[in-house]
């Protein structure tokens, strides 16, 4: 691997010391990966890529990149080279990310989320913050999320991530240059995560953010035959732009996204999900994830009640769990697919099955499993 340039100093307004680097120009690869149709195949002009990015390293592959700002090797080089800097390196601030503001959030956007996060357990499925360390472990891949002093972030507070992913796609799908510090209102991530937007609703916000930027993701990452450690946030800093009258809100918000959530977009490794699903649950939420990641546009999907419960992250007995997997099946609440309850195999299974019926019977008299999707339609509300 050729050597990368390094630069250290102290960023400008929160005084936190930063070191950034940026791999030679021969690292850099093209984009790959894109899962979400309709999304163009190039970056339009005026978005520059990432210069470390190539194929996505998701959150649970080897990174590249540091996560701070990322100069090419020639804009590097000019630096340090142009000069000697007569100040000691502390004294020489560094350039932050160029602002991504987002003006016009209002609308029918399309609502994006990232694979990694539809997969994998990083949120705890509760409205209060929860104190405890999870781990998750499948195929010789685990991560832990280990929560700050105030708690790990929710299901609830991923509507953030969402909500940058889906702005940084949507202006990256418009021809609009993006970064990963993006600056926006509070009132219109309110309306469109259809949360409430009275008073306290901003402070809750803040909590959002302090839950986000200070809980870890631990991941095994493999290099070569070396396993190791790899930890990384949410989110890489935030800064209160405006504060509400008694000081404890945010009106207006600066975000810098970690660099995995911001490559998935870059790369377009996300998902269309439906808007709905700001109204649903918390496993309601995890359930609709897997399902449209695995079922997607198939007529049906089946998982095992105990695999189920490891991706989403569950933490009730077995028992409770089957419990509340029952209630969903009839609820019939999940947005695109119905589900049913296979108790016919051991362990039991949940199936997952298209609301578009003209396609699914199709499927199901061609793969002579008509009566067994009946069986399931049954067990739903109308």
């Amino acid at each position: 691997m050729t050597n990368s340039l390094r630069r250290l100093g102290i960023d400008s307004e929160s005084g936190h010391p930063m070191l950034t680097w940026s791999p030679d120009e021969d690292s850099n690869a093209a984009f790959s990966g894109r899962q979400d149709r309709g999304m163009p195949r190039g970056l339009p002009r005026g978005v520059s890529p990432d210069p470390a990015a190539g194929p996505l390293r998701t959150a649970l592959q080897a990174p590249r990149g540091t996560g701070g700002p990322v100069w090419s090797a020639r804009e590097a080089s000019q630096k340090v080279s142009a000069k000697p800097n007569p100040t000691p390196p502390s004294a020489t601030p560094l350039p932050r990310p160029a602002l991504f503001a987002i003006t016009d959030p209002a609308g029918n956007w399309p609502v994006k989320d990232d694979l990694t996060s539809m997969e994998f357990p990083l949120f705890a499925l509760s409205k209060s913050p929860t104190m405890e360390v999870r781990s998750y472990s499948r195929d010789g891949k685990s991560l832990t999320v280990i929560p700050s002093n105030i708690g790990a972030p929710t299901i609830f507070d991923k509507d953030l991530l969402i909500f940058i992913i889906s702005q940084i796609a949507r202006a990256i799908n418009e021809g609009r240059p993006v970064s990963r510090r993006v600056r926006f209102d509070v009132y219109p991530f309110l309306v469109a995560t259809r949360r409430s937007t009275g008073g306290a609703a901003y402070e809750r916000v803040v909590d959002m953010l302090r839950r986000l930027r200070g809980s870890t993701i631990e991941t095994n990452v493999k290099t070569t035959e070396d396993e190791c450690i790899h930890g990384f946030g949410f989110i890489e800093d935030y800064r209160v732009v405006q504060r509400t009258r008694n000081d404890k809100g945010a009106l207006e918000l600066e975000v810098t996204a970690s660099e995995w959530l911001y490559r998935a977009a870059m790369e377009f490794d996300v998902l269309t999900i439906s808007p709905d699903y700001f109204s649903l649950a918390a496993l309601e939420r995890r359930v609709y994830e897997l399902a449209r990641k695995h079922c997607g546009d198939k007529p049906w999907w089946t998982v095992s009640l105990p695999v189920l419960q490891d991706k989403t992250g569950s933490t009730h007995t077995a028992r409770r769990f089957r419990f509340d997997v029952k209630a969903l099946v009839g609820a019939n609440n999940i947005p695109d697919y119905r589900l049913g309850l296979d108790d016919s195999v051991d362990p039991s299974q949940l199936v997952v099955l298209t609301r578009d019926n003209s396609r699914l019977m199709v499927h199901a008299s061609k793969a002579n499993k008509v009566d067994w999707v009946a069986q399931f339609l049954r067990q739903s509300a109308p």
